[in-house]
């Protein structure tokens, strides 16, 4: 399992090296107690692995994060995985900051390393296994914008939670809208800035409801489209945070090759921003770490720091 931590010091050393501050900066780190986060979620979490350790590493947070995934899991298939304690269906993650990957505090409640090593886990155990800081909560993008599916199944999972974790503060991702590209939207009739404006009124009613905080992940996307602005043309999705950049034409026309709605890793990088400000309350705009994807393009890595910085903050 790749250490995303070590990755994230890696990155801060080189960054410092020449100021001679690497080996303090690393000491500082892991001298830190961890935010210990466990996110109850999907594809539209899972991500969060690939840029946070590496963002909170660079400006002295450590962190200590695990991913439950099943691809597309809404609220009402979570609560139905609760009440069938014996399964493991969730594949599990993490990064760790501190601990071997065979000494991690839940690793007594997962499976025997399955194909590509990959443990699986269920939602009690994980939630009793951890003293977690942080527990996260999202419905599946698809019906995200659908107030009604929320519930009873997001109380009941709350309630499970508090049960289990009760020293867990618990925040509910927003998450966001898909691509002009994805033809769900012509099937629902709604367009993306439809799909965003419902997305946002149901995460919203369902977070004051249950007096949860919103890591505002959807919002940031939609926040830096509108900046750019995004160019959607015949055949290109230009600099959007999701899908492909690759397209092909068929029958006389041009479509996506691949994924339209999940984020690439521009998307990666600033939803990393977004829940490293949200967490730590951290000043992500003082870090300098750019990512492989925006390596010939640093002003739109500020342009993110930038954006999830004052989504955030609520301007």
């Amino acid at each position: 399992m790749k250490n995303w931590f070590r990755a994230g010091v890696a990155a801060l050393a080189a960054v410092m090296a020449f100021g001679g501050l690497a080996e303090e900066a690393q000491a500082v780190v892991c001298s830190r107690k961890p935010l210990k986060v466990l996110m109850i979620g999907n594809s539209f979490s899972i991500c969060v692995l690939k840029e946070m350790p590496a963002i909170a590493a660079e400006l002295g947070l450590p962190l200590d994060i695990c991913s439950l995934y099943i691809g597309g899991c809404s609220l009402e298939r979570h609560m139905k995985n609760v009440n069938d304690p014996a399964s493991k269906p969730y594949r599990v993650t993490w990064s760790y900051v501190s601990t071997e990957k065979d000494k991690v505090p839940f690793m007594s409640v997962l499976s025997e390393p399955q194909k590509n090593n990959q443990r699986f886990g269920n939602i009690p155990a994980m939630l009793a296994a951890d003293k977690w800081d942080v527990v996260t909560v999202q419905q599946a993008s698809g019906l995200s914008w659908q107030p009604c599916s929320y519930e009873p199944y997001g109380t009941q999972l709350l309630e499970t939670i508090a049960r289990l974790a009760p020293q867990a503060k618990v925040y509910v991702q927003q998450t966001w809208s898909y691509t002009p590209w994805d033809g769900r939207l012509k099937n629902w009739g709604i367009d993306q800035n439809t799909m965003f404006d419902a997305l946002e009124a149901a995460y919203a009613d369902f977070a004051r409801r249950h007096k949860l905080e919103i890591i505002p992940t959807g919002r940031a996307v939609q926040a830096y489209r509108r900046a750019l602005p995004v160019v959607y043309t015949e055949k290109s999705n230009d600099d959007d945070l999701c899908g492909t950049d690759k397209f092909v034409q068929k029958n006389g026309k041009w479509s996506p090759k691949g994924d339209v709605f999940h984020f690439n890793p521009r998307g990666e990088f600033l939803q990393g921003l977004v829940w490293t400000a949200k967490l730590f309350g951290a000043d992500v705009t003082k870090g300098v770490y750019v990512p492989k994807c925006l390596a010939k393009q640093p002003e739109r890595a500020k342009l993110m720091r930038k954006v999830a910085a004052e989504t955030v903050a609520g301007r």
